[in-house]
């Protein structure tokens, strides 16, 4: 993997499907984005079986070692691909998790932190909350990037967001599932994402592929705009309103000089956060 990335999100049409369903449609993408030499691909939050949260949760939850989630990563020959799932993790919990793969092998296995309890959602009501954010060479150890992986609601979350630049991460994988109806009438979910995944990008100087559901689903319509966002915040690549796989490429050069001349994470001192929590008044 070079100080050059080719890096790609894919945009799917919204609605519930089983894995064994969706994996078709994983492969699908995969194929068309090795045919465009992509080097790293993103799908939806829950791309396996759409945006679940109801009784089908068991029925749909997979191992993180499933012959379904083995499949993808097989077919990921010289391709990095996160992808979603409801995962049945230890003591049968679920989780929203995502999971990173490459050459037949897991990079790295996120579960969602920040699960949404607001609006029309309750995530609370069905999985288990993640605890960890880590940060992980997405091709080559060689390799200067370094890649993150937060879903929807984490990206939300200023710590987590300071603790995934502090791991090292340069390039910010953004998984979502973002609804017009989601939070409120008075709130705009294409806009306050326009605005989070611009200012993350440009306060940490990093790379972010956001990946979104496109369609009505139930009593919610996602709205898309998956995206590619450069380090200095400005967009690279965004989806049509409608099933699709865009494409940008990320420069090393660009992360380098965005961190020189925008210091944040020089700055962010891990000490600071560990000295308030232990102060006691």
């Amino acid at each position: 993997m070079t100080k050059k990335l080719n890096l790609a999100s894919v945009q799917l049409t919204a609605g519930p499907t089983f894995p064994k369903d969706g994996v078709v449609r994983h492969l699908d993408y995969i194929a068309q984005a090795k045919k465009l030499s992509v080097d790293i691909l993103v799908f939806p939050e829950l791309s396996l079986t759409g945006y679940v949260l109801n009784e089908r949760v068991p029925d749909v939850a997979l191992r993180y070692n499933d012959d379904i989630i083995t499949q993808i990563a097989k077919a990921s020959e010289g391709i990095t691909v996160t992808f979603s799932f409801i995962e049945e993790g230890e003591g049968v919990r679920y989780f929203n998790s995502a999971i990173t793969v490459r050459d037949g092998r897991v990079l790295n296995l996120h579960r969602k932190i920040n699960l949404v309890t607001y609006g029309l959602l309750d995530e609370g009501k069905h999985f288990a909350s993640g605890e960890g954010v880590n940060a992980f060479a997405p091709g080559s150890i060689e390799s200067q990037w370094s890649a993150s992986t937060l879903i929807c609601a984490d990206h939300w979350n200023p710590l987590l967001l300071s603790l995934s630049a502090l791991r090292g991460s340069n390039l910010l994988l953004a998984p979502i599932a973002s609804a017009l109806e989601a939070v409120g009438d008075s709130f705009s979910n294409p806009e306050g994402w326009q605005q989070n995944l611009g200012n993350t990008a440009l306060t940490f100087g990093s790379y972010i592929v956001m990946s979104n559901w496109i369609g009505a689903q139930d009593n919610i319509t996602f709205w898309g705009g998956s995206c590619i966002v450069s380090p200095k915040g400005k967009v690279l690549s965004t989806a049509t309103d409608n099933e699709c796989l865009i494409t940008a490429v990320a420069e090393y050069s660009e992360v380098k000089q965005a961190r020189y001349l925008l210091p944040t994470l020089r700055d962010l001192n891990p000490h600071h956060f560990v000295r308030e929590f232990a102060r006691k008044t």
